[in-house]
């Protein structure tokens, strides 16, 4: 008797934990309309929303230069070299600020027990300034500029140029996929460097641009850059000898404020800027200096993520008079987030997702460097951010994938930044969701978009089962006291 009562109690409990798991994949999902009509007559696995190139390979011709000049310039452990320098760039940070600095400095001294430091002798506050110095060094960031001389850049060349092309060119490309009729004529390009940008614009957008306004610091960055331009069997010496024409290399930002430009890209320079002030500034003047689209990219590791958020907040303030801001930084022009978020308010894994980074991958074929091994591709992970003037168009925008889809058995879970500024978990099913949204959400990657037009959860459908679950197990359990009973009675 007991037996039957636990296969019982087992079944139901069973079938319980069914009926929630299918309310749980249950969620209301609906295709935007003009999606599901193109459907019809063409296949899910290039639907509107995929903005993701599968790999990512370096122009012919910029190839062909690249192993010119290796051929050209011999670097002893060029991989050792470039591979250093690559993992330093990656786990570079911004500068400590100097009251970041003074606080820790507080800390450690009272950490050491010493609270009033002014009625101490000479000698014991030397010693203690000495020990607070030494925990200052070991605990906090010590930045310092990188200087790129014509040894260092061939390395930077070996170590940077096929990601940093990867990732400019896959956000140019989203921008491209989005707006069709978009044709820029002029790009500023801040802290250029070998001109990765200045390639992938020319791979995408190579009819409309005439102008290539390219700023660095570095006149060895310069010479090597255009080395990189050049036509075969010519030497750069007219405009005629290179590749791409229209391009200008200054070591400073135009004086002007009506010289404006359609695109303006920062890649992998902000963390190169010695202060939060600083950053600030340069912000400003490349929004002001914007015309269209700012594109801003930098590593995907926590740093380059906080970098881009101060830059989205200060942006986002254009107009709004926020106290939290320079007031002279909230002038200028109104703008909105045209990439990757689909909203404007405050990025939901700063306050809601354990502060992890929102960032994105890109596969890449590596460059190719004569005398040296490299493998069919790898993987760039960063982080962007496309802002674009004026105020934000009506109409309904797609969610984003912030992770990879999980593939499971007749399921798939996609984790979205919604258009209202939450984090959300779908579950889609292939028995429980109409077969084109299943197909979709197949075909959908980690950055690309979801082109849904509504997703709602059955929370409420969810509580009310979980509530009659519980009334039916109090029930079963009375009625199994009872049944104890007349056991116990049959025995005796």
């Amino acid at each position: 008797m007991s037996r039957l009562w636990k296969r019982e109690r087992v079944s139901q409990f069973m079938k319980f934990a069914q009926r929630l798991a299918q309310l749980r994949c249950g969620h209301v999902v609906e295709l935007d309309p003009s999606v599901a009509a193109t459907l019809e007559s063409s296949s899910p696995r290039r639907h509107p929303g995929i903005i993701q190139p599968k790999i990512i390979r370096l122009p012919e011709s910029l190839q062909k230069n690249i192993s010119n000049v290796y051929r050209e310039q011999r670097i002893p452990n060029l991989q050792l070299q470039a591979s250093a320098l690559a993992n330093y760039l990656k786990s570079r940070k911004r500068p400590v600020e100097n009251s970041d600095v003074r606080e820790a400095a507080r800390y450690y001294t009272e950490k050491l027990g010493y609270t009033d430091t002014s009625k101490l002798d000479p000698e014991e506050e030397k010693k203690i300034a000495t020990k607070v110095k030494n925990k200052l060094r070991k605990h906090l960031y010590h930045w310092k500029p990188i200087s790129y001389d014509e040894k260092m850049c061939l390395v930077y060349l070996a170590a940077r140029m096929a990601p940093n092309y990867a990732a400019i060119f896959r956000v140019l490309y989203e921008i491209k996929r989005r707006l069709p009729g978009f044709q820029p004529s002029s790009v500023l390009d801040f802290g250029s460097g070998l001109g990765s940008s200045v390639w992938a614009v020319n791979s995408l957008f190579q009819e409309s641009v005439k102008e290539y306004y390219c700023v660095d610091v570095s006149q060895a960055m310069h010479n090597l850059a255009e080395r990189l331009l050049w036509k075969p069997q010519h030497k750069g010496e007219n405009a005629d000898d290179l590749i791409i024409p229209g391009i200008y290399h200054r070591f400073f930002l135009p004086v002007s404020p009506k010289t404006t430009f359609d695109i303006t890209i920062s890649n992998n320079s902000l963390l190169e800027i010695q202060s939060h002030e600083e950053r600030m500034k340069l912000l400003d003047i490349l929004w002001n200096k914007t015309k269209d689209f700012l594109i801003l990219i930098e590593n995907g590791s926590l740093e380059g993520y906080y970098t881009l958020m101060e830059a989205r907040n200060m942006i986002l303030a254009k107009g709004q008079n926020e106290v939290s801001f320079n007031p002279e930084w909230c002038k200028g022009e109104e703008g909105y987030v045209f990439a990757p978020c689909s909203h404007d308010v405050i990025c939901p894994r700063l306050v809601k997702d354990n502060f992890r980074p929102c960032n994105f991958e890109q596969k890449y074929e590596p460059l190719h460097i004569p005398g040296t091994k490299s493998q069919v591709k790898e993987t760039e992970r960063f982080s962007y951010l496309v802002l674009r003037k004026g105020s934000r168009p009506e109409g309904t925008v797609w969610p984003r994938v912030i992770s990879e889809v999980l593939l499971r058995a007749r399921h798939r879970v996609c984790r979205l930044c919604h258009t209202d500024g939450n984090l959300r978990e779908v579950i889609v099913t292939k028995k429980k969701h109409e077969k084109n949204i299943y197909r979709c959400v197949r075909y959908t990657q980690w950055g690309d978009m979801l082109p849904v037009s509504r997703i709602e959860s059955s929370s409420s459908e969810e509580r009310k089962v979980r509530e009659q679950s519980d009334d039916e197990m109090k029930d079963d359990s009375n009625e199994d006291g009872d049944t104890d009973v007349e056991l116990r009675d049959e025995e005796r």
